[in-house]
């Protein structure tokens, strides 16, 4: 139960009013990535800075997700943050110093990013 309260919280942070940022917010969904990263370490979560092949598989995910904004995401590269004893992460766009476009991401889709990294992506099936 704390997983998902960790993960709640860190949503919250990002979903706040600007006005509760000691930071300039400079496209709508964006905070300081200091906000999220250390309440993701503050509930002794991971954070982990996610490689250029796994960010651009994420923007095509953003893209197809009825959860999130139309068009691409912000930023040129991506975190996932990850809380102790919850298989589901949250995957944060980051443009500069700002972590923007927050995704929550199901287990399954933590193991393909996961996989991704090492190259070890399993096509099963005969193919054409």
């Amino acid at each position: 139960m704390l997983s998902t309260v960790g993960i709640a919280a860190i949503a919250a942070i990002v979903a706040l009013p600007h006005a509760a940022f000691a930071v300039d917010v400079v496209a709508e969904g964006c905070v300081d990535v200091s906000a999220p990263k250390g309440a993701t370490i503050a509930q002794h979560g991971k954070w982990t800075e996610l490689t250029p092949a796994q960010w651009q598989f994420l923007r095509g995910v953003f893209v197809v997700n009825p959860n999130t904004p139309p068009g691409l995401p912000y930023g040129d590269k991506a975190v996932l943050a990850q809380l102790d004893g919850n298989p589901n992460g949250m995957v944060f766009f980051i443009d500069g110093q700002m972590a923007c476009t927050p995704m929550v991401i199901p287990q399954a889709l933590v193991s393909i990013v996961q996989n991704i990294a090492k190259t070890a992506v399993n096509h099963p099936g005969t193919g054409l």
